[in-house]
């Protein structure tokens, strides 16, 4: 609570605007509209500020929770792999409208993908176990995929595709 009230009155001794404050917040990461609108809240800005704060940003284009989802499947790709319905765990967290998730996910991860990047992490994780047997390996890197979001079928076919695939080189 303390906590809380101390932020209030910070928030109105600034003269910064919630506008302000939310271009701040965007230059670090962006933010679904939910996530916006929690953390000026938190501040203690005004729920009229708070709209007039989003409403801007998503004139601009700064704001958008389709840009949002499209950017957070994009990012997971990339730098940190999961199955697509571990994504789309993620975003509903994040309050994102559910046609708007599922749209960013058909767009951005398509399922044929699912299966190649459980593959993929699946040979990289075998890789790095490679000083264990073959059963604590295949036991930790289904279990590593299940962690992921694959199901455990993805997980164990992955993994014995990959070691059929070493057993043949």
């Amino acid at each position: 609570m303390a906590r809380r009230s101390r932020r209030r009155r910070l928030a109105t001794q600034t003269t910064s605007s919630a506008t302000t404050t939310l271009v701040r917040f965007l230059r670090h990461r962006p933010l679904s509209e939910c996530e916006a609108k929690d953390r000026l809240e938190q501040l203690g800005f005004s729920c009229e500020e708070i709209e007039v704060a989003l409403s801007t940003a998503r004139d601009h284009g700064w704001i958008g929770d389709r840009v949002f989802a499209r950017l957070w499947v994009e990012d997971r790709m990339l730098h940190h792999p999961l199955s697509r319905r571990a994504i789309e765990e993620e975003l509903r967290a994040r309050k994102i409208p559910r046609d708007v998730i599922s749209a960013a996910v058909h767009d951005h991860y398509p399922e044929e993908r699912e299966s190649d990047i459980a593959r993929g992490l699946a040979e990289a994780r075998l890789a790095r176990l490679g000083g264990l047997d073959e059963m604590t390996r295949r036991r930790r890197t289904i279990d590593f995929l299940i962690r992921r979001g694959f199901s455990s079928s993805v997980a164990a076919d992955s993994v014995r595709r990959v070691l059929q695939g070493s057993d043949h080189e």
